[in-house]
């Protein structure tokens, strides 16, 4: 089974990582009740979105937030929407300069 990274890159969690596997999905959010990786910032929604690694090892990002996700090519999110995301993507979630980056 495929196990790949989703590290922080920059914010509060800066440096830190967390392993997703295929078939799995991380919670993105501010409240551990609903996340799996959690920020204190304010402006993260509580279940800001979802990160899945399919069982083909490709990641699908669903934004469920109030201020979106946009990655570090501009592309916007749509909101509630399955989006693919490529190894390397870079993602900017809230609006205190959170960076995650898709590994």
């Amino acid at each position: 089974m495929q196990e790949r990274r989703i590290v922080c890159i920059e914010g509060e969690l800066k440096d830190s990582e967390i392993v997703i596997r295929q078939g799995e999905e991380i919670v993105v959010g501010r409240e551990p009740r609903f996340s799996n990786l959690v920020f204190r910032d304010m402006t993260i929604s509580r279940k800001h979105c979802v990160i899945e690694l399919d069982e083909q090892g490709d990641y699908y990002v669903t934004d469920y937030s109030e201020c979106g996700v946009t990655t570090g090519t501009g592309h916007v999110l749509e909101k509630m929407v399955k989006t693919k995301c490529v190894v390397d993507t870079v993602l900017y979630i809230g609006k205190a300069g959170t960076k995650i980056k898709l590994r």
